[in-house]
């Protein structure tokens, strides 16, 4: 195992008889004269006052510590107006000083450095330090090499560097060209990570959090008078600021030995002031007329005695799920708290009225014997005489609640099912998909629920009813893009704004009319943006904001394009898609084609930087497909209902006509050389394709169901996430669902070759859904890897492990779409 895998482990590769494609392939070592390099220095040095033979360790003095003192050198290169250095050329003696250069390779690649003629050096890649004597490797794109040399008094070194190893050919070094966009690029720099704006507009907290080449994240706190454009705050952390309601005052909170204090803070003065103290630890709500905080504490719960725990419910083995939350009035003037309800079930605070008079609460009940299995039941609470108004009982499939600017009407958000069904769009036997949301209307004094967006196909995401101009303002997942919405609530009108983002990642509106908004996202192509605007028509004008911008983190960068497709199905309908193409890409030449789907039930989104990095795999020389087959949000509630009670049915036919649709329509694809990827349900999918066609060359699931029915009964959220996928299904009422769509009781029939990866304590899906697949596979003497990523739940987060978790699947497609295994053998792979 090698240092690069630490977190991995391969728990078994069948190899048998590999074709060729899957074999290494032997290349002559090449090697490539570095003819000049950037020339950082000369710092000279001087012989330091030794006072003592050796020190307190019993050393000797060691000249050669200069490298260990001065690695900052190597860390901060700069390439504008610093001299170039041709080979031969003499270095200073007596100094330190560092050459460094580019090498841009379109293949992973390995290789040493050769500098004979320089005496003592240290090796840096893209800033980080390497091995002494280490083979450099270096993934497609571009890279840094750094010497840090130290050049004694008696040293006569001389610039003479060559690259050795095997498939260098194709390495550029200091290419003028601009350098394709990488893993590299997507892993590291500083990017937007949210927005608030103040009530009135005039102000705006922006948060950015920056990857380090250690692992660590960096998080800046930036406070901005926007009618000044002057920094108020700029703080190297994460300060967790919110604005008071209808003031442009800041608040936040802070633990002391006298309990939580909530203090404010005035942009307009800078001046700090204690608010209240002797909080209890919970969620702080203020009331808009900032009389009064609503305090949600957490009760843990019953502990078990002994060692022994009974479950008393199917939830009950997940931490915490035994804690219920309850409700309580802190008042601001007199410092004096009360509690507001008291009972075994789960109350949350869903609004407070304008006025501060009422408040709207739910409890949240969870029954297994019963179907749906969660209900809500609604109440309002007059804050002045205690009175309680019940609303609505046992209500299923409702999301959220908000009081209108009048406090006469409730909006949910909910899914076409919720209220028996009155905005359902569905066919007749089809059941509304449970992620799929949208808005409803709920007038208080009559009680009668109004489904406000007819025909809408976008999903209902975060809403905010704005006082000033009465207008809901609505994220929505809407196809492959995250967009804003203005809706009318008296008339359900609505537009979509025209923003230049299609992924919309974060958005912050004032409460004024025409309010001014703060917006951050990216596109297939651009990424790291930030936005002012006023939403006074539908294609507002856009104002740059903020400290990055893609043209200043990649203005140098070749980006792999990104364009719409769409193909009409052999049922007739229309099944939507985008696709990357290499920067360099060549219509000529033919390409090996990746095709990726979503997981769960929301549709990938048209991202330049993401979890899997689409993008940067295009510019390794794939075509990347990404399909949105039947059963995703965000096209409409039939397309969406075909989630439910299918498993995979319709949405597997979608991506193999999707995927032969493709391939017909561009000759510049390999047919023979086609691989999918998904995680999650989009890993349950890679698995269920490979027994419905060949078509594909390879596969890669990670963390993916292959037998539903322990899926259902083992995922901490298997058997209500059923409520989704197969809502009134269940392994004794509809067996052949859980079997006949599930991978491993199809497993003979699968013939591709299947790389699987799991995070050890994935808690949603089980790494059992792996093992199990595995195992069959092994049996029946097929090629399969199987990969635990250690200490990694469903989603690989830890920064070194994300690292070697991409590099395994890039090094895995090469494997089999390319006939290149040397990645995948580096890593330390069979």
């Amino acid at each position: 195992m090698t240092k690069n895998t630490l977190a991995l482990s391969l728990c078994g590769l069948f190899l048998g008889a590999l074709p060729l494609s899957a074999q290494s392939t032997e290349t002559k070592t090449d090697t490539i004269q570095v003819k000049k390099v950037y020339y950082n220095g000369s710092q000279k040095l001087r012989t330091p006052f030794i006072t003592d033979e050796k020190n307190l360790h019993g050393q000797t003095f060691d000249a050669t510590e200069v490298l260990r003192n001065n690695a900052a050198l190597a860390l901060n290169l700069k390439t504008n107006a610093e001299k170039m250095l041709a080979s031969g050329a003499p270095l200073d003696s007596n100094a330190v000083s560092v050459l460094h250069f580019t090498v841009d390779v379109k293949k992973w690649t390995k290789f040493t450095v050769n500098a004979p003629k320089i005496r003592q050096f240290d090796t840096y890649l893209n800033g980080a330090p390497q091995y002494a004597d280490a083979e450099l490797r270096l993934r497609p794109g571009r890279s840094t090499v750094a010497l840090l040399v130290y050049s004694p008094a008696s040293a006569r070194d001389t610039m003479e560097i060559s690259l050795i190893g095997k498939g260098l050919t194709e390495a550029k070094v200091n290419s003028t060209e601009k350098r394709m966009f990488s893993l590299d690029d997507m892993a590291h720099g500083k990017r937007f990570y949210s927005m608030s704006i103040s009530p009135s507009g005039r102000y705006l907290v922006t948060y950015y959090t920056e990857n380090k080449r250690d692992g660590q994240a960096e998080w800046y706190t930036v406070l901005t008078d926007l009618n000044t454009n002057k920094t108020l705050l700029n703080q190297s952390s994460y300060v967790h600021f919110s604005w008071m309601p209808r003031r442009d005052v800041l608040y936040s909170t802070r633990n002391t030995d006298k309990g939580k204090q909530m203090l404010t803070l005035d942009p307009a003065t800078m001046q700090e002031t204690l608010l209240a103290s002797g909080l209890p630890e919970g969620t702080l709500t203020i009331s808009p007329n900032e009389k009064f905080i609503i305090v949600a504490v957490n009760d843990e719960g019953p502990k078990p005695t002994g060692a022994l725990k009974q479950l008393i419910a199917p939830d009950d083995r997940q931490p915490g799920w035994r804690g219920r939350s309850s409700l309580f009035l802190y008042d601001i003037a007199s410092g004096t708290m009360q509690r507001l309800t008291y009972g075994k079930e789960h109350i949350s605070l869903s609004d407070i009225t304008e006025d501060g008079s009422r408040i709207l609460i739910s409890r949240y009940t969870m029954n297994p014997n019963r179907k749906p299995f969660s209900a809500s039941d609604y109440y309002e609470m007059n804050l002045e005489t205690g009175k309680i108004d019940t609303l609505l009982t046992g209500e299923s499939w409702l999301n959220s609640a908000q009081y209108s600017p009048d406090g006469k009407q409730i909006l949910f958000t909910a899914t076409p099912a919720a209220f028996n069904g009155i905005g359902s769009e569905v066919k007749e036997g089809q059941h509304p998909q449970g992620f799929d949301q949208r808005l409803f209307l709920f007038d208080i004094a009559s009680k009668k629920v109004t489904p406000l967006l007819r025909n809408f196909n976008p999903s209902v995401g975060r809403v905010k009813w704005n006082a000033a101009d009465g207008m809901l303002y609505v994220r929505c997942t809407d196809g492959s893009d995250e967009t804003l919405w203005r809706v009318n609530p008296k008339t359900g009108d609505r537009f979509r704004y025209n923003l230049p983002v299609s992924a919309l990642q974060s958005a912050s509106i004032a409460n004024t009319k025409n309010p001014r908004v703060a917006f951050c996202g990216q596109t297939g192509t651009t990424s790291r943006n930030g936005y002012l605007a006023t939403l006074s028509t539908a294609t507002p004008k856009c104002t740059p904001f903020g400290e990055v911008s893609f043209e200043k983190e990649f203005g140098d960068v070749q980006i792999a394009s990104c364009s719409p497709w769409k193909f009409t199905t052999s049922r007739g309908d229309q099944v939507e898609g985008f696709y990357y193409l290499p920067a360099d890409f060549d219509a000529t030449k033919k390409y090996p084609m990746i095709v990726y789907y979503y997981g769960g039930c929301v549709p990938s989104t048209r991202t330049l930087e993401f979890h899997y990095p689409l993008s940067v795999m295009a510019n390794q020389g794939y075509v990347v497909l990404v399909l949105q087959p039947s059963g995703a949000i965000g096209f409409g509630q039939e397309f969406a209902a075909r989630h439910v009670n299918t498993w995979g049915q319709m949405s597997a036919n979608d991506i193999i006509e999707g995927t032969k649709t493709f391939c017909a329509n561009n000759a510049y694809v390999d047919a023979t050389k086609i691989g999918c990827m998904g995680a999650s349900y989009g890993g349950f999918m890679t698995q269920y394709l490979q027994t419905q066609t060949d078509i594909f060359a390879t596969g890669v699931s990670h963390a993916g169901i292959s037998n539903i029915a322990s899926y259902w009964g083992g995922g901490y959220w298997g058997y209500t996430y059923g409520e989704t996928a197969n809502y009134g299904s269940y392994p004794w009422s509809n067996p052949e669902l859980f079997t006949k769509q599930s991978a491993l009781f199809q497993a003979d029939k699968i013939k591709t070759p299947l790389l699987l990866i799991h995070g050890t304590v994935d808690t949603n899906v089980p790494t059992n859904e792996s093992q199990q697949l595995f195992t069959a596979l092994r049996i029946l003497g097929r090629e399969v890897a199987y990969i635990q990523v250690d200490g990694e739940d469903h989603v690989i987060q830890d920064y070194f492990k994300r690292a070697q978790w991409q590099e395994a699947i890039m090094a895995w497609m090469d494997k089999q779409l390319k006939g290149d295994d040397t990645w995948w053998k580096d890593l330390g792979f069979e």
